[in-house]
C-alpha cells in the first residue's frame, strides 16, 4: 500500500517519493512540529492498495510552515498532489490580492502503485497571516481543491489518565463505582470524550462531563462516569477516549484478576532482533519481582518440545523498596525460536500458593516490514545550540519485536548518545507498530557533514536489517 503522513495541521511532508523523487521536488521551510514543537510525533496515515487503474483521482494534501518559523514578509507553502492517474494534472494558487510566484515540479510516477504525484509551490509576500490560501487542481476535467491557512500553530495535547474508587468489601453488586477520566494540560481548543466498554461507546449510562478550567495557557477538565461493582467485577475494560484536533488520546482500566499470586509478578522477554539476526546469539528472560526474599526461591526453564535446553544464568538484585527482583537469561537457538518453539519458565517459591508459568513463542500473525524515516534537525537547532538532534519515524511494522541503533560513518554510536520509545500501536486495519529513535550529537559532528544513519533490524525485512541515512547538506 502507498502511505503518505499527515502532520497536526495538514502534511507536513511528503513520503514514498524515495528513489523518485525530483531533485527539487522537497519543499523548503516546511513545518515539521508537532505538540510542544517535537518533530514527527503523531502521524495520521492515509493509505490506498497499489493496482493497475484506468484513472485515479488525486488526494490534495497542504504543505504549510509552522507558525513560530514565519517572521518574514515572505511565506512559502506547498500542494502535494498525489495518487492520480492519469498525466497531467494543473495546478493554480488563490491566494488574494498578494503578489505571489508558483512554480510545479515535473510529476513522478511509481512503479508500484502505476500513480503519478507532483508537488506546487507558491511563495506570497505582503499581509500574509489572515490570508486563507486555496490550491486547485484540474484533472480529467475535473476540478478539486483544498484551502488551508498560511502556517500551522503548535500545541499542547491533552494528557488523559483513568482512575477508580475501590471496591466496598461490604457492598452488594449494585455497590457503585465511580471512574474518573482526568484530561489535563492541553492547549485550549474543542474536545470530545466519549466512554468506551471493550472497545464499544456505552449508550446506557450517562457520563457527567465537567467544566473546561484554564490556567495559565493550558486548560484541564474531567468526566465521570458511575458503574455498578457487579459491572467492575466482570472485569470488562473501561476506556475514556478523547479526540483533540483529530487526534485520539485515551486510558483504560479494568479490574485486576485473582487468577495470579498477588505481590510476586513474572514476565518474559523475547529475544531482540538485533540478537537474532545480527550477533546470532538470542536469549529469552525471565523476570521475577517484588519478591519478599530470594530463600527457596525455584525458576527452572522447559520447551514444550521436550528438547534440552542450553544452560541459564541468574541474576538477584534488591530494588529500593527493599524487595528484591531475579532475572533468568536462557540462550535459545534462532532455528527454533523462528519455527516457533514454545519456551516455559516456572517459578516457585514458599510464599506462593502456587507456582507461577509463563510461557512465550515466536508471536503469530501477518508479518509487515517496517517504514524507516530519517528527519534533519529542526531549523531553529542549526545556529542556536551546541547540539542538534536527529530523529528516525520507524511504522507500519509486525510483530512489535524490533532493534534500532544510530551510526556515524558507518560505525555504530554509543547508545548514550540515542533513545527509541517503546513500540506503540498504529492506527489501521492490520495490527502494526511504530517507534521513534532520536539521536543527539554535537553541532561540530553535523556542520562536518558526517553521513549519520539509522539502522532498523526486524524479521519482516528481507535483508532482516535496513538502514537510512542523512547529513547536512545532502547531494551537495
Amino acid at each position: 500500500a502507498e502511505l503518505v503522513r499527515l502532520g497536526w495541521a495538514g502534511l507536513v511532508e511528503p513520503v514514498g517519493l524515495a528513489g523518485l523523487s525530483h531533485p527539487d521536488t522537497r519543499p523548503s521551510g516546511l513545518c515539521s512540529a508537532g505538540p510542544d514543537g517535537q518533530s514527527g510525533a503523531g502521524w495520521t496515515e492515509l493509505s490506498w492498495e497499489a493496482g493497475p487503474v484506468s484513472k485515479q483521482a488525486p488526494l490534495i494534501l497542504p504543505l504549510a510552515a509552522c507558525c513560530k518559523d514565519t517572521k518574514t514578509t515572505n511565506i512559502t507553502l506547498g500542494c502535494l498532489v498525489k495518487g492520480y492517474f492519469p498525466e497531467p494534472v494543473t495546478v493554480t494558487w488563490d491566494a488574494g490580492s498578494l503578489n505571489r510566484s508558483t512554480i510545479t515540479f515535473p510529476a513522478v510516477f511509481d512503479q508500484t502503485s502505476g500513480l503519478y504525484t507532483t508537488i506546487s509551490r507558491v511563495v506570497a509576500s505582503g499581509k500574509w497571516a489572515k490570508q486563507k490560501f486555496t490550491c486547485n487542481v484540474v484533472h480529467s476535467q475535473e476540478t478539486f481543491n483544498k484551502t488551508f491557512n498560511a502556517c500551522i500553530v503548535t500545541f499542547t495535547p491533552p494528557t488523559v489518565k483513568l482512575f477508580h474508587s475501590s471496591c466496598d468489601p461490604g457492598g452488594d453488586s449494585h455497590t457503585t463505582i465511580q471512574l474518573l477520566c482526568l484530561i489535563s494540560d492541553y492547549t485550549p481548543g474543542d474536545i470530545d470524550i466519549v466512554w468506551l466498554i471493550d472497545g464499544q461507546k456505552v449508550d446506557e449510562q450517562f457520563p457527567q462531563h465537567g467544566l473546561v478550567k484554564q490556567e495559565g495557557k493550558l486548560a484541564s477538565t474531567h468526566s465521570e462516569l458511575n458503574i455498578t461493582q457487579g459491572q467492575w467485577a466482570s472485569e470488562n475494560t473501561y476506556t475514556c477516549q478523547v479526540t483533540y484536533k483529530d487526534m485520539i488520546f485515551k486510558d483504560q482500566a479494568r479490574k485486576c484478576t485473582e487468577s495470579d499470586p498477588r505481590g510476586v509478578s513474572v514476565y518474559l522477554s523475547p529475544p531482540s532482533p538485533l540478537d537474532l539476526y545480527v550477533s546470532k546469539s538470542p536469549k529469552i528472560t525471565c523476570l521475577v519481582v517484588d519478591l519478599a526474599n530470594v530463600q527457596g526461591l525455584s525458576l527452572n526453564w522447559s520447551r514444550e518440545s521436550g528438547e534440552p535446553l542450553q544452560k541459564h544464568t541468574l541474576a538477584t538484585s534488591e530494588q529500593f523498596n527493599k524487595t528484591f527482583s531475579v532475572t533468568s537469561t536462557l540462550p535459545v537457538d534462532t532455528t527454533d525460536w523462528i519455527e516457533g518453539e514454545t519456551y516455559k519458565c516456572t517459578v516457585s517459591h514458599p510464599d506462593l500458593p502456587r507456582e507461577v508459568v509463563r510461557s512465550i513463542a515466536k508471536a503469530p500473525g501477518k508479518r509487515l516490514s517496517p517504514e524507516v524515516y530519517v528527519f534533519l534537525p529542526p531549523e531553529e537547532d542549526q545556529s542556536s545550540k551546541d547540539k542538534v538532534t536527529l530523529t528516525c519515524l520507524i511504522q507500519n511494522f509486525f510483530p512489535a519485536d524490533i532493534s534500532v541503533q544510530w551510526l556515524r560513518n558507518n560505525v555504530l554510536i554509543q547508545t548514550d548518545q540515542q533513545a527509541t520509545t517503546r513500540p506503540q500501536k498504529a492506527n489501521g486495519p492490520d495490527p502494526a507498530f511504530f517507534v521513534f529513535s532520536r539521536l543527539e550529537v554535537s553541532r561540530a559532528e553535523w556542520e562536518q557533514k558526517n553521513k549519520f544513519a539509522c539502522k532498523v533490524v526486524h524479521e519482516a525485512l528481507s535483508q532482516r536489517t535496513l538502514q537510512k541515512e542523512v547529513s547536512k547538506d545532502p547531494g551537495k
